[in-house]
């Protein structure tokens, strides 16, 4: 939002002024991508997702590659995580690092976009 500061100075001889600024605060971006992830069914980190904060869900699109830079996995909805699975299927990724390529706008109106990798184990 915007906020109006106000600065009031005075000198050791009594002299004061004021200053007035409209400041522009715009909310903090925040993506927290995890490195590891353990596809076993313990209900213990079983799936690979981001969370954050300022950022439009709705232009979310995440994309895993293998080390081959295969597609395996591709979504634009955030409650759709990668569970660990081949192209959505019933076969399990190898226990391996893969690439992850992940496209948001902020609610900024700003595009993002992040690339790293997440360690599958088991």
């Amino acid at each position: 939002g915007q906020y109006l500061t106000t600065l009031i100075v005075t000198n050791t001889y009594g002299c004061s002024d004021t200053m007035q600024e409209i400041i522009n605060a715009e909310e903090d971006i925040a993506l927290y991508i995890p490195n590891t992830f353990t596809p076993n069914e313990d209900n213990v980190n079983d799936n690979f997702f981001p969370r954050g904060t300022g950022l439009d869900w709705s232009t979310f699109e995440m994309y895993i590659f293998d080390r081959w830079g295969s597609l395996i996995f591709k979504t634009n909805n955030i409650d759709r995580c990668w569970n660990g699975k081949v192209n959505g299927g019933r076969e399990l990724a190898q226990i391996d690092t893969y690439e992850w390529k992940i496209g948001i706008m902020g609610n900024n109106g700003k595009q993002y976009r992040y690339i790293g990798h997440v360690n599958l184990l088991r």
